[in-house]
């Protein structure tokens, strides 16, 4: 019974994907892959240095992000999303051409949280989407609830 109280009082948070990419091919292609997904909420950014303000401003629960963008190099965005207090815990998939090992180990090695070949299997995107986000909401309503139990305290 108290649990099913404690689980009343978490935010419900929806899955928000922010998907970084410079071609509109791309975007348009997972919109369609992301369509008719109720529980998804797609969001798409073509200009890398719009990228940051766009993920602060919506917080979601993943980010999908290209590797080769005009302006800004793929890599150094991971690092920038890893450094900034406000998206350094939401999960990030890198999104690539590249199948290189070498490529993959360095994205990990910044902070990112998955891998995928672009365009990956709609199936297989859709999973990975809803594993990393799921976790970020569990981490989220564990820290409200932390939240609530220190106030309770204090």
């Amino acid at each position: 019974m108290m649990t099913e109280v404690k689980e009343q009082l978490l935010t419900e948070h929806k899955i928000n994907v922010l998907l970084i990419d410079d071609q509109p091919m791309v975007g348009e292609a997972v919109r369609r892959m992301l369509e008719g997904e109720g529980d998804i909420d797609f969001h798409f950014v073509s200009d890398p240095t719009k990228a940051i303000p766009t993920a602060e401003e919506l917080q979601p629960t993943v980010i999908l992000q290209d590797l080769v963008m005009p302006d800004i190099d793929g890599m150094t965005m991971v690092k920038f999303m890893r450094v900034n207090s406000k998206l350094k815990d939401i999960p990030l998939i890198v999104l690539s051409t590249k199948e290189e090992a070498t490529t993959k180990a360095e994205a990990f090695a910044l902070g990112a949280n998955d891998y995928l070949v672009k365009l990956p299997d709609r199936i297989e995107l859709l999973a990975r989407i809803r594993y990393h986000s799921k976790g970020y909401i569990n981490l989220l309503q564990r820290n409200e609830a932390y939240e609530q139990l220190r106030k309770k305290q204090g």
